[in-house]
């Protein structure tokens, strides 16, 4: 791919291209309030199971890991598929389909194996959603504002984190876990729909109410294109031959499991480890993730002004698994949690340039196919192993610090592969 840049103004030009990123942040929003209800749901439906500690780590895990199993396939597969259908058009469909299979778990959760099936094809449902923000994203910003456009949609993600505790646990809490998947399903397809609908559009040339000034700003800041590619298989390969591309699979795969592992098993940890009351996860998992908004613009906001976003997660990463020891063996509950807030404000550093990153070694025309194959890949292996180990670890040693201590490690070998792609793109 030429990174050859046509000029690139040097002020900023506001206009409409900022609302496209705010409308895609309501959709991440609902899609991990989908996605991450299972971990606040989980010790009420091991209650009615009668699990035992060793058996929520066996099989909470195996539901949870389940979800990447799907989210991971759809990624890799169906991407080019949805990038041909279209962003716009793919969001809605999926908005839709994730939400039936949240509503499906309800019926089917005390049914085993018909859970996992649900729990797989909700990550199938999800699995494109991302790969088609990255194509909305790089069509409609220059590539010195991507870090914080990208930042903004996921500010969804850790906004959900933030506000899952106080929505999802009064629900459980109050109207039980059933009616919780059937709330968040109805309310995902009400609200996310109608917004794509009518706010997003695929390219700057067909918004109606674009100024020209925007449209030549945004052009002025986009690399050269590439000739179109002849197959599927030539476009995988256009990104499939690049080192640097599989060194950022491989801090991708050191960051989802950091991540998952740590979303998925928190309130568990809190609650079975710590000993804090159910309730309480109202704020013990909330405040962790609040500093994390302000992160994750801060980091975007670092990243496209010192040009150095790979190295910036690299330290992000040593930072945060320092960090991630002194909170796991904190000995007041307070102190875990504020600690753990300070982990994960650091950890977002990678979050903040992940995808600009991406949408700087994937050309163009393949963006869907380079990033599904990304996200899926990394989200399959890293989304799926992490809440894995931490539950095996659990299971072989009765311990939720020892569990959580595992984070540590991965983060060392996510921080090492991101100073090594640092040195091989330069940005």
């Amino acid at each position: 791919m030429s990174l050859k840049l046509t000029m690139v103004k040097t002020e900023s030009v506001p206009g409409l291209r900022w609302q496209l990123p705010s409308i895609l942040l309501v959709t991440v929003l609902v899609s991990y309030f989908d996605r991450m209800n299972i971990t606040y749901a989980i010790g009420k439906i091991g209650a009615e199971y009668g699990w035992t500690t060793k058996e929520i780590g066996q099989y909470g895990g195996l539901l949870m890991s389940m979800f990447y199993v799907g989210y991971g396939l759809a990624n890799m597969l169906l991407s080019p598929l949805g990038a041909k259908f279209g962003p716009k058009k793919s969001l809605m469909v999926i908005i839709v389909l994730f939400s039936f299979f949240t509503v499906l778990s309800a019926p089917v959760a005390m049914i085993f194996t018909l859970f996992v099936a649900v729990r797989i094809c909700l990550g199938l449902s999800e699995g494109i959603h991302f790969p088609m923000l990255n194509i909305l994203i790089r069509n409609w910003f220059p590539i010195h504002e991507r870090s914080r456009a990208n930042s903004i949609w996921l500010l969804g993600l850790f906004l959900s984190m933030v506000l899952a505790p106080f929505l999802v646990v009064p629900i459980i809490e109050y109207l039980g876990w059933r009616n919780m998947f059937y709330i968040l399903g109805l309310a995902g397809v009400i609200v996310s729909v109608p917004f794509i609908y009518l706010f997003v559009y695929n390219t700057p040339e067909e918004h109606p109410k674009l100024s020209r000034e925007e449209y030549d700003y945004i052009r002025s800041g986009m690399e050269a294109d590439d000739p179109p590619t002849d197959s599927i298989w030539s476009a995988y390969q256009s990104f499939f031959k690049k080192k640097a591309y599989w060194i950022a699979i491989l801090a991708g795969i050191s960051n989802n499991m950091v991540a998952f592992g740590l979303l998925s098993w928190l309130p568990t940890f809190f609650t079975e480890g710590k000993g804090i009351p159910f309730t309480s996860l109202t704020w013990a998992t909330s405040i962790p993730y609040s500093l994390a908004l302000v992160g994750i613009m801060l980091w975007s906001y670092v990243g496209d002004k010192t040009n150095k976003r790979a190295y910036l997660a690299g330290l992000g990463f040593l930072g945060a698994g320092l960090a991630a020891y002194f909170a796991t063996t904190a000995a007041s509950i307070y102190l875990a949690v504020a600690i753990f807030t300070v982990t994960i404000f650091i950890k977002v550093t990678y979050a903040s340039n992940e995808f600009a990153i991406m949408q700087r070694i994937v050309p163009k025309q393949n963006l869907a196919a380079g990033v599904g194959f990304y996200n899926g890949f990394t989200m399959m292996l890293g989304g799926g192993l992490g809440p894995v180990i931490i539950g095996q670890v659990l299971a072989a040693t009765g311990s939720y610090t020892s569990a959580i201590l595992s984070i540590t490690f991965l983060c060392a070998v996510g921080g090492l592969f991101m100073f090594i792609l640092g040195r091989m793109i330069k940005y």
